[in-house]
C-alpha cells in the first residue's frame, strides 16, 4: 500500500488528524486528549522529525506569539496603529498559559521553570518614520492590561536603563 493510501486509511479511522508535528499540533493534541480522552489521534508530518520547521528554535523567536514584539500584529492604518490583532493574539497566549498551568498541576508537564522563561522582547526602528511608528504602537499598547511592562526608548541611555531594570526583575532560569 502506498504512503498516501495508508494516510487516507488511517485518517478515515481516527477522530482527529493533526497536520504537522510542531508545537501547535502538540498543544492541540494535548488539549483534545484532556477534553476528549476517548478520541483517537494521528499526526502527519512531512519532515523527518517533529518540530523541525516553525517550532524549531533556529526558526522561531521563542516569543510564544504573545504579540509583545511582533510588529505584524500592530499594523499602521491611515496613520493610526491598530492593536486589535495584538490583543487577540495575547489573549490566546494567556489561555495557553492557563492550559500549561493545568498540565503542570496534573503532572503532565514538568516544572515550568525548566521549559518556559521570560526573555526581553525588543523591537527596533531605524529612521524617523519607524521610530514614530514604534512610539505610536507603544502609546496604544502600554496602558492595556495585557502589555503592562512595555517601555519605549528613543535614545541609547534610556534603552540601557530600561534593559537593565528589566533584567533585574526577571527571575534567573533554574537550569
Amino acid at each position: 500500500m502506498s504512503d498516501s493510501a495508508i494516510s487516507a486509511t488511517a485518517a478515515a479511522e481516527v477522530d482527529v488528524a493533526l497536520i504537522g508535528a510542531g508545537i501547535m499540533s502538540a498543544t492541540l493534541g494535548a488539549f483534545l486528549r484532556t477534553l476528549e480522552p476517548q478520541w483517537s489521534q494521528i499526526v502527519f508530518e512531512r519532515l523527518d522529525a517533529p518540530a523541525e520547521e516553525s517550532s524549531s528554535p533556529w526558526n522561531n523567536a521563542g516569543t510564544g506569539h504573545s504579540a509583545l514584539c511582533e510588529l505584524n500584529y500592530t499594523p499602521e492604518v491611515r496613520g493610526r496603529v491598530e492593536i486589535s490583532k495584538a490583543v487577540a493574539v495575547n489573549e490566546k497566549f494567556q489561555v495557553s498559559r492557563q492550559f500549561w498551568s493545568y498540565q503542570v498541576n496534573q503532572g503532565v508537564l514538568p516544572d515550568p521553570r525548566e521549559w518556559i522563561n521570560p526573555v526581553p522582547h525588543v523591537s527596533f526602528g531605524r529612521g524617523e518614520e519607524q521610530v514614530n511608528y514604534l512610539r505610536k504602537r507603544y502609546e496604544k499598547l502600554a496602558n492595556h492590561p495585557l502589555f503592562p511592562n512595555m517601555r519605549f526608548a528613543d535614545d541609547r541611555q534610556k534603552f540601557e536603563k530600561c534593559y537593565h531594570s528589566w533584567r533585574k526583575a526577571v527571575p534567573k532560569p533554574t537550569k
